[in-house]
């Protein structure tokens, strides 16, 4: 594959917002090819095609939130396969710096400044509403898929995963039929970009329509164990004491979104899917498993 003329293609079909042609390549993540033209725009080209349901996520989100200033511009797509043989989008390049690479900077007022704007943030994100869904049966089945892949791995004892059992029971009293929202699904401080006293949020692939307390999933896990979520190179900036009064920022500002009934029990059946699906890919970092033990036993409680 010759990604040289497969820019070119995307270039020249673009011409007229793309006239200068100072390109970067950027070596971020394996699912998509990405590049930067004139330090104004970033081309984002879905080489992996088992990747091509997250794109078209990350577009639906972008058409949905076409008048939201808090998010970079999405200025062209193709899902047509016309130009090139791959799924792409043209976006803004945001001037900036993550908030992990500067969180450590500021001070309690100024963090608290920040939090309020991602609660502002998250609201526009959720006014987008979708379907009703069985939000019960959605988790089930995920849950389901999970614990029988893990179950082949022999992570847990026989008492364990009896306890895993137990949990999937519990479901039907937490969880329902429930209006869903647009979710954007991975808001941690890694995709969150500070310029000037202003944030804006990145990356939509993983969205999706769901409760509004859903996308307290990642974010509270990272408040609750923010160097798992940071860069290598932010890493040695985070101290867990910095992260300490965002949930009850969050409270403060965002008050809705932790009004659900059961609200504990809900987080707590999140974070077991997402660490037994952590599980499938790492099995033997204990870590996870502690992580589960600790889920089950806040849920079983």
């Amino acid at each position: 594959m010759d990604m040289d003329e497969e820019l070119k293609k995307v270039l020249t079909a673009n011409s007229d917002i793309l006239v200068d042609k100072n390109i970067n390549h950027i070596n971020v993540g394996f699912t998509n090819t990405i590049y930067s033209v004139n330090d104004q725009f970033i081309i984002k080209i879905c080489t992996d095609l088992n990747n091509e349901k997250n794109m078209e996520k990350e577009i639906n989100f972008y058409l949905k939130n076409e008048n939201n200033s808090l998010i970079p511009k999405l200025y062209r797509y193709d899902l047509s396969k016309n130009i090139i043989p791959f799924y792409y989008e043209i976006i803004e390049k945001l001037p900036g710096s993550s908030l992990y690479d500067l969180w450590h900077t500021f001070s309690d007022g100024e963090r608290e400044n920040i939090i309020a704007q991602i609660c502002d943030v998250m609201r526009m994100f959720h006014r987008v509403e979708g379907d009703k869904i069985d939000w019960n049966k959605y988790l089930k089945e995920l849950y389901l898929d999970n614990l029988h892949q893990v179950k082949k791995l022999n992570v847990f004892s026989s008492e364990e995963i009896k306890l895993l059992d137990k949990a999937y029971d519990e479901f039907d009293k937490y969880l329902k039929v429930e209006k869903s929202y647009l979710v954007h699904n991975d808001i941690h401080f890694d995709n969150i970009i500070y310029n000037a006293g202003q944030i804006k949020i990145i990356d939509f692939e993983r969205s999706i329509y769901a409760p509004i307390d859903f996308e307290l999933d990642i974010f509270l896990r990272m408040v609750n164990n923010p160097q798992k979520f940071a860069s290598e190179e932010a890493e040695k900036y985070v101290q867990k004491k910095n992260y300490s009064q965002i949930e009850t920022w969050l409270k403060k500002y965002y008050p809705e979104i932790f009004s659900v009934s059961y609200l504990d029990e809900r987080l707590a059946i999140y974070d077991i899917i997402y660490y037994l699906n952590s599980i499938i890919d790492y099995p033997h970092l204990e870590s996870l498993k502690i992580n589960v033990l600790q889920s089950l036993k806040k849920l079983l409680k």
